[in-house]
């Protein structure tokens, strides 16, 4: 059974709003076992609507379209349906007779343009709303079926669940088939490295289906079950991410909306353990990382982007910083123990840049050291990375976490 989503409206492709409908509605087609094979966005032009929906019909037997129900002039969603099946627009009057009753309700005096939301294709099936003004319909085709719903977040949410989903139960004889996923997070390694490790599992056609998307500095590996019921397809999981996590062992920080921040902030507080940070090249992205996460085991930040801001928390003399900046090692480790000691944290991490020539327009060679105060000692390290200054910079965060993560591991019990 495939599926199509078609997202209308200008306002999407200009960047005024962002279409969370579609990954929405993707999610609930997956839960049923549904396949969905693409999703398109087009604007309010009634010719490039009508020339989606022709090919779409062609191609999936559910679509699933919306927005364009509203009443002014660029709501063409009725029109480009209407033409594609050659029918013309009925009023239709218990529909009318809502959307007086839903301005009534609210308080307003309905416009005499709100009568376009009460007319469908003729033949078509109406979808009543009693969350909005704007009602849906289904157009029933030989193969499938043209649904179309407002686009309005909590109404398309509201019909998903109490009309959509039953009505293609029913119209397709949907029985128990459903697709989970689960996405395991990894840092450490390039996707193409990853990849490498897992490459046997990511074969075309294997059920469950396992696949990469790469951010900076992360990496999420969607392991995806199509089963009869779900305690199968949550079975079939399991057994596949058992695998990965065999192979990948310490790379794999979290699963699905899990962030390394928040991860490594729980461990500490499970340890008792408090947190300072020292920036002076990314900016204070560390700290506001952590500090998105509002767990009390991160004390303090602090970034400090000039030397003369760097020389005075050290204090040092000029010849002293000089000479210690010579071995950025043993600078960026005198900033963690210093940071760890100064703000009374029970570790204190340090991140540092050094940034090269420019290597083309935009981007840089940069050496990256990093360093961790425990009371223990102290761990550092250096990589060398390049690209431009905003990527190095989360990169740089990402790998920083990264050390601080480790280093937890160690010390649980």
């Amino acid at each position: 059974m495939k599926a199509e989503i078609i997202a209308i409206g200008s306002e999407l492709l200009l960047g005024q709003l962002v279409d969370t409908n579609s990954s929405y509605i993707a999610k609930r087609l997956a839960e049923h076992g549904i396949e969905l094979i693409q999703t398109t966005t087009v604007g309010d032009d009634l010719q490039r609507i009508e020339e989606v929906l022709q090919e779409t019909i062609q191609r999936s037997s559910i679509v699933i379209t919306t927005g364009g129900l509203g009443p002014t002039e660029d709501d063409l969603t009725r029109e480009g349906v209407a033409k594609v099946f050659e029918r013309p627009l009925v009023f239709q009057p218990h529909l009318m007779e809502q959307i007086e009753a839903m301005f009534k309700r609210r308080g307003f005096r309905m416009a005499e343009n709100n009568r376009k939301q009460a007319y469908i294709p003729e033949g078509a099936i109406p979808i009543e709303n009693p969350k909005g003004t704007a009602p849906g319909f289904i157009m029933e085709y030989p193969k499938g079926s043209i649904i179309s719903i407002p686009g309005v977040p909590f109404e398309m949410e509201y019909l998903m669940e109490q009309t959509v989903i039953p009505y293609i139960r029913k119209r397709f004889d949907l029985k128990h088939d459903v697709i989970q996923y689960k996405v395991l997070r990894a840092c450490g390694l390039g996707e193409s490295a990853i990849g490498g490790q897992i490459k046997d599992l990511m074969k075309e056609g294997n059920n469950p289906s396992v696949g990469t998307l790469a951010s900076l500095g992360d990496i999420k590996i969607r392991v995806t079950a199509k089963a009869s019921h779900p305690e199968e397809a949550t079975a079939m999981i399991k057994r596949v991410e058992e695998e990965i996590r065999n192979r990948l062992g310490s790379l794999i920080y979290g699963v699905d909306e899990e962030t390394l921040q928040a991860n490594v902030t729980k461990d500490m507080e499970k340890l008792g353990l408090t947190l300072s940070v020292v920036e002076t090249f990314t900016g204070g992205n560390i700290s506001q990382k952590l500090a998105g996460t509002s767990n009390p085991s991160f004390l303090q930040g602090i970034v400090l982007p000039s030397e003369t801001s760097q020389r005075q928390f050290l204090g040092h003399s000029v010849k002293e910083f000089d000479s210690l900046k010579e071995d950025p090692l043993k600078f960026v480790d005198s900033l963690a123990e210093k940071g760890r000691i100064e703000f009374g944290s029970s570790l204190g991490l340090a991140m540092v840049g050094k940034i090269g020539e420019e290597q083309k327009r935009g981007e840089y060679r940069i050496e990256t050291y990093y360093a961790l105060s425990t009371p223990n000692g102290v761990e550092s390290q250096e990589y060398p990375l390049g690209g431009e200054l905003w990527t190095v910079r989360e990169r740089a965060s990402i790998i920083a976490l990264d050390m601080l993560r480790k280093y937890l591991a160690k010390q649980s019990p």
